[in-house]
C-alpha cells in the first residue's frame, strides 16, 4: 500500500514516443510548439526545407479593384475608330465638292452645303466618340497609340484592365510606375504583373479614393473579379524575405511557417503577409534571409503537433 501510495503521488512515468513518432515539446523563449521528426520520419512524408532569400522592394501603396469587362473597353475604341473614319471621308468629299464649286465645274451650291453638313455631323461625331474614349480610359490611356491593337488582345482574353482604387486619404505625389494584383477572394494566389495606363477617369461612388487603371498581362481571372493591387510608388525601398507559397500554412485564422530549428526539430511561427511576389509573398519582419523553412511537409507538421498537444491535455 505504501508502495502504491508513493507511485500515485509522483505519477505514472511518461511514456516514450515510439520510434519514428513525431516528439512535441515546449520551444524554449518561443511560446509555440516544436516538432521533431526523426531522419525516417522526414524521408517518409517527403520534408523538405529552403532558405530564404533578402528581398527589396520599392514602396507600394494598396488598393482594391476589379477586372473591367472588355467589350466596354473595346467598344468605345471601336467606335472611335468608326467615328474617325467616317469623318475623314466626309472631310475628303467636301474638300472635293469645294473645289469642284469654286471652279464653277459639276457642283453646285446645294451640293457643297450637304457636302458641309455631312463634314459638320461627322466631325462632331467623331468629337462625341473621343470623349467618350476618354471617360472609359482616361486621358492617358486615351492618348495610346497602340489602343486598336489592346482592344484585339482585351477582347480575345490575352489582355485584362484592372481598376484599383486607393483607400480615401491615401494620395501619391507622383502616379505609380507599375504594380501586382491578386484576387481578393483568393489572397493565398499568385499575383499577375501590371503596367500603368494612367489615372482613373473618375471616382469610384464607395472608396471615393485616387483611382487608377492598370494593364494585367495573362490575368488568370474572368472580368469582374474584385482584385487587390499593389501600386508602385518613388520613395524608400523596404527590406524583407520572400516567403515561397509552399511554404505558407493556415490555422484558426493565422498564417505560420515552420523554421527549422535544428536539424531534427522544427519551430511554427506566425508571419504577416505583406504583398504579393512572383512566387510567394513577401514578409518585413519576423524572419531573417537564411532562415531555413519547410516548403514541403509543413501540413504534416500541423498535424503533429496539434496532435502531441491534444496527446499532452
Amino acid at each position: 500500500m505504501g508502495g502504491l501510495v508513493v507511485w500515485l503521488a509522483l505519477g505514472r512515468p511518461a511514456a516514450r514516443p515510439e520510434r519514428g513518432a513525431p516528439e512535441a515539446s515546449e520551444a524554449p523563449g518561443a511560446g509555440a510548439q516544436s516538432v521533431r521528426l526523426d531522419a525516417a520520419t522526414r524521408e517518409r512524408i517527403g520534408l523538405r526545407v529552403a532558405p530564404l532569400a533578402a528581398l527589396e522592394l520599392p514602396g507600394e501603396v494598396r488598393g482594391v479593384g476589379r477586372l473591367l469587362e472588355p467589350s466596354l473597353l473595346a467598344g468605345a475604341v471601336y467606335d472611335r475608330e468608326a467615328a474617325r473614319a467616317a469623318f475623314e471621308a466626309s472631310e475628303r468629299e467636301y474638300r472635293r465638292v469645294q473645289t469642284l464649286q469654286r471652279g464653277n465645274t459639276n457642283a453646285s451650291q446645294r451640293e457643297l452645303e450637304a457636302a458641309r453638313a455631312a463634314f459638320e455631323r461627322d466631325r462632331a461625331a467623331f468629337a462625341t466618340a473621343e470623349a467618350r474614349l476618354a471617360s472609359v480610359w482616361g486621358s492617358a490611356g486615351a492618348a495610346r497609340a497602340d489602343l486598336p491593337e489592346l482592344a484585339r488582345s482585351l477582347v480575345a482574353r490575352k489582355l485584362s484592365v484592372a481598376r484599383v482604387d486607393l483607400p480615401l486619404g491615401v494620395d501619391v505625389s507622383t502616379d505609380p510606375s507599375a504594380g501586382r494584383v491578386t484576387a481578393l477572394a483568393d489572397a493565398g494566389a499568385g499575383s499577375a504583373d501590371a503596367t500603368l495606363l494612367g489615372a482613373a477617369p473618375d471616382a469610384d461612388p464607395t472608396t471615393q479614393g485616387r483611382g487608377f487603371l492598370l494593364l494585367v498581362e495573362q490575368a488568370p481571372w474572368v472580368p469582374g473579379t474584385a482584385v487587390t493591387g499593389w501600386l508602385s510608388i518613388p520613395g524608400p525601398r523596404r527590406s524583407g524575405v520572400d516567403v515561397p507559397g509552399a511554404a505558407l500554412i493556415r490555422h484558426q485564422g493565422h498564417t505560420f511557417v515552420y523554421l527549422q530549428s535544428a536539424e531534427d526539430s522544427f519551430v511554427r511561427r506566425a508571419v504577416r503577409l505583406e504583398r504579393p511576389t512572383r512566387e510567394g509573398w513577401f514578409v518585413a519582419s519576423g524572419l531573417a534571409a537564411g532562415d531555413r523553412v519547410v516548403v514541403r511537409g509543413a501540413q504534416q507538421l500541423l498535424s503533429a503537433e496539434l496532435a502531441g498537444s491534444t496527446a499532452e491535455d
